[in-house]
C-alpha cells in the first residue's frame, strides 16, 4: 500500500486548521464564558461571605447591646430600689422623730399643767390650813396662854448668848436706843413693867421701849431694834408648819418629769 504524502499532508493541515478554528471560534468563547462565570460566582460567594460576616458582627453587636441594656436596666432598678429604700427609711425615721417630739411636747405640756394645778392646790391647802390654825389659836388664846407667852419671850431674852448680846449692844450704840415690842394681845401695865425691867437689867438701862399690839403675831411677842429681832410667836411656827406641809405634799405627789415625758416604745 502506497501513501499519498500530499493527501496526508493536506489532511494534517486541514485538521490543524480545524483545531485552530474550533479553538478560536468555539472553545475560547466557551472557556472565557466559563471563566467569567467562575469569577462571578467567586465574587458573589465572597460578597455573600462578607455579608454573612457583617451580619454576624451586627448580630453580635446587637446581642452585646441587648446584654448591656439588660445589665444597665438591672443596675438602674437596683439603684432605684436602694434610693427608694433610703428615702423610705429617712422619711420613716423623720416621721417617728416628729411623732416622738410631738409626744414629748404633749407630755411636757401635760406635766406643766398638772404641776401648775398641783402647785395651786398645794398653796390653797396650805393657806387654808394656815387660816384655820390662825383662827383656832386666836380662839384658844386666854390669859394663862398670854402669861405663858410672856414667860417664854422673857426666857428668850435671858438665853441670848454673849456674841449676840454684843451685837445687840453695838446696835444700841450706833442707832437711836429705841426698842419696839409688839405683842399679839394687849399687855397690862404689870406685864410691860416686867418686860421693861428685864430688858434694862439684861441688855441696857438706857434703851427706850415702845409697846404696840399686832394681832398677826398669834400668841407671840417680838422685840425689834434697828433690824435686830428677838421673837417668839406662833405665826412663825405656823409658817414653818405651812412650809413643811408644802414640802411633804410635794414629796408625796411629786412627779418625775423624765419618766412622764418619755414616750413609751
Amino acid at each position: 500500500m502506497s501513501i499519498d504524502w500530499f493527501t496526508f499532508t493536506a489532511q494534517i493541515l486541514n485538521f490543524l486548521v480545524l483545531v485552530w478554528l474550533l479553538s478560536h471560534f468555539l472553545y475560547k468563547p466557551v472557556l472565557n464564558a466559563m471563566a467569567e462565570r467562575e469569577q462571578q460566582i467567586t465574587a458573589e460567594h465572597e460578597a455573600a461571605t462578607a455579608a454573612q460576616r457583617e451580619a454576624e458582627t451586627e448580630l453580635a453587636r446587637y446581642q452585646q447591646q441587648t446584654e448591656d441594656l439588660a445589665h444597665a436596666r438591672e443596675e438602674l432598678l437596683a439603684e432605684a430600689g436602694k434610693e427608694i429604700q433610703i428615702w423610705k427609711e429617712q422619711h420613716l425615721k423623720q416621721a417617728r422623730s416628729d411623732i416622738d417630739q410631738e409626744k414629748t411636747e404633749w407630755f411636757r405640756a401635760l406635766h406643766r399643767e398638772r404641776e401648775s394645778f398641783l402647785k395651786e392646790a398645794r398653796l390653797r391647802m396650805a393657806a387654808h390650813m394656815h387660816q384655820m390654825s390662825h383662827r383656832i389659836l386666836k380662839e384658844l388664846a386666854d390669859s394663862d396662854l398670854q402669861q405663858q407667852t410672856i414667860a417664854v419671850f422673857m426666857n428668850r431674852i435671858r438665853q441670848i448668848d454673849a456674841t449676840h448680846k454684843k451685837e445687840f449692844l453695838a446696835k444700841l450704840e450706833s442707832s437711836d436706843p429705841q426698842m419696839l415690842v409688839e405683842s399679839a394681845f394687849e399687855l397690862t401695865q404689870s406685864d410691860r413693867k416686867k418686860i421693861t425691867d428685864l430688858i434694862h437689867d439684861y441688855l441696857s438701862p438706857e434703851v427706850g421701849i415702845r409697846f404696840r399690839e399686832n394681832p398677826e403675831l398669834i400668841c407671840g411677842i417680838d422685840l425689834h431694834l434697828a433690824g435686830y429681832k428677838i421673837s417668839w410667836n406662833l405665826q412663825e411656827s405656823l409658817e414653818e408648819l405651812e412650809e413643811e406641809f408644802v414640802r411633804s405634799l410635794n414629796d408625796v405627789i411629786s412627779i418625775d418629769p423624765e419618766s412622764e415625758i418619755k414616750p413609751k416604745e
